[in-house]
């Protein structure tokens, strides 16, 4: 709350924060510039089935995960999402690579730039967010 009443010029005000989102709407961005790498994959995207249909014939069925995250393998949840932009959006890869990437939901990009940026930002997803990734 402090860095981000300093955000917004260091108003009393601010009380506290509220922040709602898609949970499983996800968005990877350059740690240096602090800008997206690629438009969010939202929660209901379905770009990611091939990536379940593979990861699903790796692993034997769509259960197979379960056990140790607790969740299907789904085009709902955000891991798909990411290696769906790892291998499908270039800017994504080479980040990547490069070490500059930096991946969360929309609470924890929002949660990065209300804190600062590229001056600092904290890198954090609330738990129940977490749980669901």
């Amino acid at each position: 709350l402090q860095k981000t009443t300093e955000v917004v010029n260091g108003a009393p005000i601010v009380k506290g924060v509220g922040i709602t989102n898609q949970r499983e709407t996800t968005v990877v961005w350059d740690k240096n510039s602090g800008k997206p790498l690629h438009n969010a994959v939202v929660w209901m995207d379905s770009r990611t089935g091939d990536v379940c249909k593979a990861l699903e014939a790796e692993q034997g069925d769509k259960d197979a995960l379960r056990p140790e995250c607790g969740l299907p393998i789904s085009t709902y949840f955000s891991g798909v999402k990411l290696r769906w932009l790892l291998e499908n959006v270039p800017a994504v890869r080479d980040a990547a690579e490069q070490g500059t990437a930096m991946f969360g939901t929309i609470d924890t990009w929002l949660i990065y730039n209300l804190t600062g940026g590229t001056q600092g930002g904290v890198h954090v997803t609330d738990v129940t967010n977490a749980g669901r990734t």
